[in-house]
């Protein structure tokens, strides 16, 4: 079972950041999930909301803002003074970062309510340059984004994101080609991971912030835990 950092060590540093994605490789985590948007001159950029207020001391919508005007924001402030001088980070940035490493790298695409036209291909350029799609996990509540990304690169490893009780979620999966569920941890039950496997579905979990829960969802045969607490869960499942 593998361990994803969600947005990086959040649970320490801000969300989104440089540093909690650094903390998070320092940890030895498996994987790092991450959010994207496209800003006003087509640059993917990583944080949760569309809107900046809650993670950063300024205003406005992402996709109204350039690149260079996001920069002269302040996104690690909010967490404490310790961390005042975040920048918000690009893609690019993140995967300089994990280039030399063998982690997985789960972005989200944020595609609910704005659409983002173009994300896709965008995505897809920048990853299979560097040769990483291999190790690049899509995944969305927008599964229709999910859908063009097999449509445009059927090596593109696709996982709907959803949190209430989906039926059948596997077979649902198989009707776009997706490699992996990415359901809550609360929508989750033996039923689901087996029928899942069997069908070469893979089934990871978000946000299990529990380390306590580790063994439950290993004996489950989970194949990960999207986590804001990686060391803990870390540190739990090598007990086991």
């Amino acid at each position: 079972m593998l361990i994803y950092a969600h947005r990086g060590n959040s649970s320490i540093y801000p969300e989104n950041t440089m540093s909690a994605f650094r903390s998070a490789v320092d940890l030895g985590v498996h994987g790092i999930e991450t959010d994207v948007h496209l800003t006003r001159d087509g640059i993917l950029v990583l944080t949760h909301d569309e809107e900046i207020s809650r993670v950063s001391n300024a205003k406005g919508m992402v996709k109204d803002l350039t690149y260079e005007e996001l920069l002269q924001h302040d996104f690690g402030l909010w967490k404490g003074e310790a961390f005042k001088g975040e920048k918000i980070p690009t893609l690019s940035e993140l995967l300089d970062l994990l280039e030399g490493t063998e982690i997985i790298l789960n972005i989200e695409i944020k595609m609910g309510f704005l659409l983002y036209p173009g994300i896709e291909e965008k995505l897809l350029e920048v990853v299979t340059q560097r040769g990483l799609l291999p190790r690049i996990l899509f995944s969305s509540f927008n599964h229709y984004s999910l859908a063009k990304l097999k449509e445009l690169n059927p090596d593109a490893k696709v996982a709907p994101l959803y949190q209430s009780g989906l039926y059948k979620p596997y077979d649902y999966a198989l009707t776009f080609g997706a490699d992996y569920i990415h359901p809550y941890y609360m929508a989750m039950d033996r039923t689901i991971v087996e029928e899942s496997h069997r069908k070469n579905v893979k089934v990871n979990l978000w946000t299990v912030n529990d380390p306590s829960q580790v063994p439950y969802y290993k004996d489950l045969g989970v194949d990960g835990l999207i986590t804001d607490h990686p060391k803990e869960l870390l540190s739990k499942l090598k007990e086991l």
